[in-house]
This record gives C-alpha cells, sequence and structure tokens, in this order.
C-alpha cells in the first residue's frame, strides 16, 4: 500500500505546524515573565499553559492529518477495486464539506485568516493594551471569518472579556499589558 497526502492535508499540516511553533514560541515567552513566584501564578504562567496546549494539539492535527489521508486512500482504492469488479462506476472522492457547508480551501483560508488575525493583535497589545486588542481580534473573527452579524459579535466579545478580566485581573491578579490608553 502506498500513501498519498492530499495537497489539502499537506496545507492543513503546514498551517497547523505553523500554530505549533507559534504555541512553542508562547512557551518560551511565558517562561522569560516567569511561572510563578512566591508560590503564586506569574505572568508567564498562561502563555506557557496555553501555548503548550496550542503547540500540543497542533502537533496532534499534524499527525490526524496524515493518518486521515492514508484512510481515505485506503477506502478510495477498496472502492474502486469493487467497482472494477462488478463492473460498476469507480465513486468519486467524498466531498469534503463540513456541517457548514465550507470547503477544505475555505477552511485552510479562515484558518489562515484567524493566523494573521492573532499575529496582527500580538503586534496591537503594546499600542492599545490587552483588552482592546483582545477584543477588537475577537469581533473581526466573528465578523469576518465567520461571517456573523455585528451585535451578537460584540455581545460575545464584550462577555469574553469580562471574563478574561475577572479571572485574571481579579481572581488571579495577574496584571494584563496595557498600552498607550493606559487600558
Amino acid at each position: 500500500m502506498t500513501r498519498s497526502i492530499t495537497g489539502a492535508n499537506l496545507r492543513k499540516a503546514v498551517a497547523s505546524l505553523i500554530i505549533a511553533v507559534i504555541g512553542i514560541a508562547a512557551v518560551i515567552g511565558g517562561f522569560g515573565y516567569g511561572f510563578i513566584e512566591d508560590g503564586r501564578i506569574a505572568a508567564g504562567f498562561l502563555p506557557v499553559l496555553v501555548g503548550g496546549a496550542m503547540a500540543l494539539f497542533a502537533l496532534l492535527d499534524v499527525v490526524g492529518s496524515f493518518r486521515t489521508s492514508e484512510k481515505e486512500s485506503t477506502l478510495l482504492e477498496t472502492a474502486q477495486v469493487e467497482a472494477v469488479d462488478t463492473l460498476e462506476p469507480a465513486p468519486e472522492r467524498e466531498s469534503d464539506l463540513d456541517i457548514y457547508g465550507r470547503s477544505s480551501k475555505q477552511r485552510d483560508r479562515m484558518l489562515l485568516m484567524v493566523i494573521g488575525i492573532m499575529l496582527a493583535t500580538v503586534l496591537l497589545v503594546p499600542v492599545l493594551g490587552f483588552i482592546v486588542a483582545f477584543a477588537l481580534m475577537l469581533i473581526v473573527i466573528a465578523v469576518v471569518v465567520e461571517r456573523r452579524r455585528l451585535l451578537p459579535s460584540i455581545l460575545v466579545s464584550a462577555i469574553a472579556l469580562a471574563a478574561a478580566y475577572g479571572i485574571f485581573v481579579l481572581f488571579l491578579r495577574v496584571p494584563l499589558p496595557t498600552g498607550i490608553l493606559g487600558i
């Protein structure tokens, strides 16, 4: 049996590898801020935790991309052999539409857009502060990438920001980066 890797799976694997590298960079940067200091959670705790999880899941996705490709190829070969045996037309590769009707190419494009938005957010944090940059990121992803309506997107972003502020600032007492506005 030969392994075949489709172009869509290769693009997905490359995108996941980029996410893994970003996660590893977050882990390394997080340790620079300190993980635990004086028995309390330090500023680097969250980047280490989230970056590590991001890298782990992205690497699992890379492995899954190659395993899915092998399984799909085996199923297609089996179906083609059965079709030749019964002289029926060979089935074509199943549609790769997800439950929302998006093709693999559309999902890949959306993933790249999210990566770009995240990188822009990281660059905006020193200027606008974490709260404003994070809010803009959530709204842009919901409205532009996911094509959701503006008002519900703003509402969901406000709830997410309130939860993040409550957890990190009020509960954990971890200072969030502020920008030129001091927010």
